[in-house]
């Protein structure tokens, strides 16, 4: 009688198998749970990066327009300023009390009803005379300001709706300003770093137009955020500038350090500073 032979394992061999294959089992929700785990972080570490950079962003694209005494307001937690939104150049009188302005571009993409006021710049010190008035209060309809200023000179082919007219600069300026004067037109605009609606547990950059509520536009900041300023003939910043000597200002540096909880059980924090100086013309 002849004898076959059976394959399959035997118990030890069973149990050694069993072993491995937990081992690498283990190993790989071991290298799985590393790797999520990072990738986690470096997400946060990422919106981190872009909240502090977009903080610092925001602040500095806006003031970096500043011309000399617009800064309003400085301290560690807010900064306030006047705000250019269009520059034109005075260039007729089409009537009694009444001055053409050329503005580039005319009212095309300027968002009127923003302007808080008007400033005319004295060439012989670069001096600004800021005056608070809103548009409609300044606007004249109707008129021939094109004429005015072709009259002076002024090409006006094609470019007709440059030409607007105004009134009441001269209760604003103590005159009518001379053909050839520069003026701009601004809003009053404020950042302030300040406790979160959306996570009470942070800070946040909010910014506010001519004393409107202010808008939350980043979340996600720490108490660390702050505005430091810079006068001229100074190297150091401080954190609080005096309204008698706001116009000295040349220099602002806007710090802001971003702070995100990890989502993967991380033990610490993710946080990432930024910080940003901002040359102005205000102080020259």
């Amino acid at each position: 009688m002849v004898g076959s032979d059976r394959g399959g394992f035997t118990l030890v061999e069973a149990i050694i198998a069993l072993t491995l294959s937990s081992v690498l089992v283990v190993l790989v929700s071991t290298v799985f749970l590393v790797q999520n785990q990072y990738f986690a972080i470096q997400l946060e570490r990422s919106a981190a990066q872009d909240n502090a950079r977009m903080t610092t962003e925001m602040v500095a694209s806006e003031i970096r327009s500043v011309m000399k005494a617009g800064v309003t307001r400085a301290n560690n937690t807010r900064l306030r300023v006047n705000s250019p939104m269009a520059m034109g150049v005075v260039c007729g009188h089409p009537g009694s009390n009444r001055v053409a302005v050329q503005i580039d571009g005319g009212t095309s993409g300027l968002v009127t009803d923003d302007v808080e006021g008007v400033a005319l710049l004295d060439p012989a010190t670069g001096d600004w005379d800021y005056h608070d008035a809103g548009w409609s209060n300044m606007y004249q309809s109707g008129g021939t300001p094109a004429a005015a200023c072709f009259t002076n000179g002024a090409d006006t082919v094609g470019a007709y709706n440059d030409f607007i007219q105004f009134r009441r600069f001269n209760n604003y300026f103590g005159g009518l300003p001379a053909v050839g004067s520069v003026v701009m037109f601004y809003r009053e605009v404020e950042y302030e770093f300040d406790t979160s609606e959306m996570d009470p547990s942070v800070l946040a950059l909010f910014r506010s137009v001519n004393g409107d509520d202010p808008v939350e536009l980043v979340t996600g900041i720490n108490g660390t955020a702050q505005f430091q300023y810079r006068r001229v003939g100074q190297t150091s910043y401080q954190t609080t500038v005096g309204s008698g000597d706001l116009d000295e200002i040349d220099a602002i540096r806007i710090e802001a350090q971003a702070r995100r909880r990890p989502r993967t059980g991380g033990v610490d924090d993710v946080t990432f500073g930024w910080g940003v100086n901002v040359y102005l013309r205000n102080g020259g």
